[in-house]
């Protein structure tokens, strides 16, 4: 092998390293919550705001719960020594919080109640809201029901289906945001 095909070589799997122990599981991350904040609810925009990234260390990136529009979310820059310590975790089958790169969490108080985890219980009355093509249902929802149980004739509505969270949990699309994301990595690696 030539020389100058052997550092060819190294840079490649130094780039391939690099994309398997970080660039992917960040990518991957940033494209899982993009997907959570178009299936979410959207009342007012603070709980699709909320959505985080958080690094083995404590740091988060996201998750302010500002209203309006989704704002999307980088994760967090990690060091060689995180990204190697994780890596390693990983290699010798460790399944400890120090093996994950990053863990996707939402900080909005009632995000059990947006992701149809916990029943609905309102803080105090809720205004009615103008009908917007963002609310899929309008209806009656009966005490002690789940946030997208809407049903009938009322004032109530939902703006993302019911179990919206646990459909894009179950239902394979979180592992098509992880290709999507790889995939995108791997587009400039030329071996």
């Amino acid at each position: 092998m030539a020389k100058n095909q052997l550092n060819e070589l190294l840079q490649d799997l130094d780039s391939l390293a690099v994309n398997l122990a970080f660039n992917g599981p960040a990518r991957a991350s940033e494209e899982i919550i993009k997907d959570l904040q178009e299936e979410s609810p959207a009342w007012t925009g603070k709980f699709r705001n909320s959505w985080f990234i958080q690094s083995p260390d404590g740091k988060r990136t996201g998750g302010g719960g500002q209203e309006g529009e989704a704002i999307p979310v980088q994760a967090p820059k990690l060091s060689g020594a995180q990204v190697g310590k994780a890596f390693l975790q990983k290699l010798i089958g460790g399944k400890s919080e120090s093996s994950r790169l990053f863990t996707i969490g939402n900080s909005a108080p009632y995000a059990d109640q947006a992701t149809d985890l916990a029943p609905f219980t309102p803080e105090g009355p809720i205004p009615p809201r103008e009908a917007k093509s963002k609310f899929r249902k309008f209806g009656f929802r009966p005490e002690g029901a789940r946030r997208g149980e809407v049903s009938g004739g009322g004032k109530n509505s939902s703006s993302a289906p019911l179990d919206w969270f646990s459909n894009y949990h179950g239902s394979g699309k979180a592992d098509e945001a992880v290709k999507r994301a790889y995939s995108r990595g791997f587009k400039g690696f030329r071996r």
